[in-house]
């Protein structure tokens, strides 16, 4: 009888050591998340600080209506490292030309109105890809894309106006219109289209054109009728020339130059990029991104631990 006594009160105590030990294993797990989430915050505000430090430097660097053409290569071609052992201190911003291509916002009616050739010319080039890629439903598709970009909930016959801001897409948002569209018509190829190099998905102002020095290929292939390859072979944003092509330079070399319109293409190179940074911060390596036009600083996104 005494040794099973003693037997029930060694697995007692056992089983009490063992949710002893449970419990310290969760406080461990838990403080150990804490201390994580709190690096997180702690780098986020740090993030936040460098991209309100990173934009007043742009806005010395590249002032609104003063364009540096030699300035803006370099920034495209040589990232900016800044690295000072002693602290550990390191961020590294790299930007690319952000109005490469048409922005989407163009095939809004109402923020074309009064310079219809945008929606024109945004038109054009979507039946354009959709042809080019042998759409199977290219009436549909480009139907579900007009109705989302000028807010219209396509559901419902274009009665009811949707009460989300409009005309704003993320490439998030447009993949899901590309997806809902593939469900419903069973063809792949709509993601068969490199649609970045086509259209941007980003907020503009109604005084946005396209980049005149950093146009994509394939949009001046698609938009002008020029072999993609021919383009491609004179078409090179990366150098350092003096003499840097454009658009307007291309296109004057091809015998189609009446075709450039001032108010689709900038003759220059904008103050316009998409920027990522990313930083060192307590052995841990964090990003960010960010567009910039103008002095006018957009969609930051903290993009966490990399």
């Amino acid at each position: 009888m005494d040794k099973t006594k003693k037997g029930i009160a060694l697995f007692i105590t056992l089983l009490i050591i063992a949710s002893i030990l449970s419990i310290v294993a969760v406080s461990f797990s838990y403080l150990e998340k804490v201390q994580k989430d709190a690096s997180k915050v702690s780098a986020l505000i740090q993030g936040n600080l460098l991209y309100k430090n990173t934009t007043e430097i742009l806005k010395r660097f590249f002032p609104k209506g003063k364009v540096d053409s030699k300035k803006i290569d370099m920034i495209y071609n040589l990232p900016l490292i800044l690295n000072e052992p002693e602290s550990g201190f390191n961020i590294n911003l790299k930007c690319n030309p952000l109005l490469i291509a048409v922005p989407i916002k163009w095939l809004d009616r109402e923020f074309t109105k009064k310079k219809p050739q945008r929606l024109e010319f945004a038109q054009k080039i979507l039946q354009s890809i959709l042809e080019e890629y042998e759409i199977e439903e290219p009436n549909k598709l480009e139907e579900i894309i007009v109705a989302k970009v000028n807010g219209y909930d396509i559901e419902s016959g274009y009665q009811k106006r949707l009460k989300a801001k409009k005309g704003l897409f993320s490439k998030k948002e447009f993949y899901n219109i590309l997806l809902d569209y593939r469900l419903r018509f069973d063809d792949i190829k709509v993601f068969k289209i490199p649609w970045d190099r086509y259209f941007v998905f980003i907020d503009v102002t109604t005084n946005a054109v396209i980049d005149g020095a950093y146009i994509t290929p394939e949009l001046i292939s698609i938009a002008f009728n020029i072999p993609l390859q021919s383009v491609k072979d004179d078409w090179n944003i990366d150098n350092l020339e003096e003499d840097k092509m454009t658009l307007k330079k291309f296109l004057t070399q091809n015998g189609t130059s009446e075709a450039f319109d001032k108010k689709l293409f900038s003759e220059t190179a904008l103050n316009a990029m998409s920027c990522e940074e990313s930083f060192a911060y307590k052995d841990r390596y964090y990003s960010f991104s960010f567009d910039y036009s103008d002095e006018r600083s957009i969609n930051f996104e903290f993009n966490g631990e990399i």
